[in-house]
């Protein structure tokens, strides 16, 4: 059984957030998955995205990984690092898609939600996530419930994800058992943990000079 840390965070700053996330891939020396929340309703827009496509009046980030705009007023977030030596890299990143995203469907499943994860991308256009499902995304109903973005490093992958219930009053039971049944379903241990002295000073330096600037935020 393979251990990974896992770090449970609670509301942050959208900038603090991605800082946070960036400062684990940058020092990454085993694999983590962090559960988090957000200070105040933002959404996050998909690197390549324009900043026009935020919405008006609401607080906005960049996100490092790819991918459309996500709202997260009422989501559930989680970020996953590995490694560059980790096996997982030695998959395609729709087979490792598929494989993270049957963990969040065995964690949808331990607080009560079926669901299944989608074959193909819808043809649909938007610019929003939660709009267009893709390929092993996790749907219920015809509805998407989580999708995720990626991004491949020479110091090993950064994966963003989201989930959005039907019903956010469930939010809670889902960060409550998302570490366990996650966990089980891929065969892994999951050991509690704190950011590291290294990634804490990164991930100060991330905030102050990317994610909370313009520059780095209307940048396209």
């Amino acid at each position: 059984m393979s251990s990974w840390r896992f770090l449970l965070h609670g509301p942050a700053s959208p900038a603090r957030n991605m800082a946070i996330d960036e400062a684990l891939l940058r020092e990454v020396r085993e694999p983590v998955v962090r559960l988090y929340e957000w200070s105040v309703p933002a959404v996050s827009l998909g690197y390549f995205q324009p900043a026009a496509l935020a919405p008006s009046g609401r607080p906005f980030i960049r996100r490092y990984t790819g991918g459309g705009l996500v709202d997260h007023a009422c989501d559930v977030t989680y970020t996953i690092v590995l490694p560059r030596a980790h096996p997982w890299m030695e998959l395609s990143a729709p087979e490792s898609y598929c494989l993270v995203h049957r963990g969040v469907r065995a964690a949808l499943a331990a607080c009560g939600i079926d669901s299944d994860l989608t074959p193909a991308s819808s043809t649909a256009e938007s610019e929003a996530c939660f709009q267009k499902p893709v390929r092993f995304d996790v749907v219920s109903a015809g509805r998407k419930l989580s999708g995720a973005a990626q991004r491949r490093t020479r110091e090993g992958l950064l994966h963003q994800g989201s989930i959005l219930l039907p019903d956010p009053t469930r939010n809670e039971s889902l960060r409550q058992g998302f570490a366990a049944a996650f966990a089980s379903h891929l065969t892994l241990l999951l050991v509690p943990d704190e950011l590291t002295s290294a990634e804490s000073v990164r991930a100060v330096e991330l905030e102050r000079d990317r994610y909370a600037t313009e520059a780095w935020n209307r940048s396209r």
